[in-house]
């Protein structure tokens, strides 16, 4: 049987700078869903490219998710070309209007400074962050005079600026910021003299103004690559979110990532293994075959990889890989392998298992109890809807999730 587990953590360690431009752009394409312009002869990736991402950081956590684009531009770092990665400090104070039903709340010095701060250091794992060069973007746009600024709203059309989808659902309530955002993007690319750019899917309308904006400043428009936009654990079609709790939190521990990959769909395995795993277009039908024969080991291989390249030791995923298989196929539990939880008496099963936070909504927690999926690990019995907690119990709640229900 093959080891993807093996493989892909070797690869991830691999010396790139030498991989020609075609096999370079097979691991892209792999992780690509949608380029500018279609289609892309290899031929004109040649010598050392500027390659630009950039980030709002808006926030403070992310989830895996977001390292989508992350893992494509280690493609490139590895490669040897120049990675620019843009703090938009200054792009931050208007807000990303991508997928947006109202305008983004503005944001302080202080705040961009301190997301960032941990941001980096939560990728870290993912990318060599010693080889990118860091920008922010209000080193030049602060500086930029309002005569060259309208001066380049002015070759824009308005229907080209405003032709996205969550600006016509709000058209009413959108600013004038917001859609001069792209535009600031583009001007990102002029200074950067960017030849590629790199993001989530949807980021392509603001790539393609990127395009058309260095084109009125007579460079040569930029190479975009969209990676898809992950779908969460859950399996319903909807995307990976903390508002969903259908996500893997880049900070949680080994064992929890572990868990959390062995949860998800099977029908999800070959998109995930393309989004985090090193491969080369002509490998990924050998791939799904292996994914379509045997799904749970390949569920175990690919939790395995993951959880290795934080310490960027494979013995890592090994450990976790035998811990689960003794907890969960062996059924050889110990006292630390329980997450305790503490209720008062007489406390109902469902508000118990909700107090833990492993869970989307009680909705989620009631079609559990309702299908026998709630069970006493010492009795085996399957406790009920109208179960009360009178004494201190361990139950397993679906087939990954294990708790000490404690009465006090």
């Amino acid at each position: 049987m093959k080891r993807y587990d093996e493989l892909l953590f070797e690869r991830f360690n691999e010396d790139w700078s030498k991989l020609p431009a075609e096999k370079m752009l097979s691991l892209v394409s792999v992780k690509t869903q949608v380029t500018l312009p279609a289609t892309i002869d290899p031929k004109t990736i040649k010598g050392k490219m500027n390659i630009k991402f950039g980030i709002d950081p808006t926030g403070a956590d992310i989830h895996i998710g977001h390292l989508c684009p992350i893992f494509m531009l280690n493609i490139f770092s590895k490669c040897g070309h120049n990675i620019d990665f843009i703090i938009g400090d200054y792009t931050a104070k208007i807000g990303d209007p991508s997928g947006r039903n109202t305008e983004r709340a503005m944001i302080t010095d202080e705040q961009i400074a301190a997301n960032f701060a941990t941001y980096v250091k939560q990728i870290s794992p993912y990318i060599n962050i010693n080889k990118i060069n860091v920008h922010k973007n209000s080193e030049w746009l602060s500086k930029m005079s309002l005569t060259e600024f309208l001066a380049v709203l002015q070759r824009i059309k308005l229907a080209v600026a405003t032709q996205r989808e969550d600006f016509r659902k709000r058209i009413e309530n959108v600013s004038l910021a917001e859609v001069t955002y792209a535009v600031l993007m583009g001007l990102d690319s002029v200074n950067l003299h960017s030849d590629i750019e790199l993001g989530g899917l949807d980021q392509i309308l603001n790539f393609s103004q990127c395009r058309l904006v260095q084109e009125i400043y007579n460079q040569k428009p930029e190479y975009a690559f969209g990676t898809p936009i992950l779908e969460g654990l859950s399996g319903d079609g909807r995307k990976m979110s903390k508002s969903y709790n259908n996500y893997i939190a880049v900070t949680s521990s080994a064992t929890d990532k572990f868990g959390k990959f062995m949860s998800l769909p099977d029908n999800l395995l070959l998109k995930y293994y393309q989004a985090f795993g090193y491969l080369y277009a002509e490998e990924i039908p050998e791939l799904k075959k292996f994914i379509e024969a045997n799904p749970l080991e390949a569920k175990k291989q690919l939790a395995t990889y993951f959880v290795s390249i934080d310490g960027n030791n494979l013995d890592i995923g090994r450990t976790e890989r035998e811990n689960f298989e003794r907890k969960f196929s062996k059924r050889e539990l110990t006292e630390d392998d329980f997450i305790t939880v503490t209720v008062a008496p007489n406390t109902p099963l469902l508000n118990a298992i909700a107090t833990s936070g492993k869970f989307a909504s009680n909705g989620e927690i009631k079609r559990l109890i309702l299908a026998g999926a709630v069970t006493d690990i010492e009795t085996k019995e399957k406790l009920g809807i109208n179960y009360n907690l009178t004494k201190n119990v361990k139950i397993k709640v679906g087939k990954l999730n294990i708790f000490k229900m404690e009465v006090k």
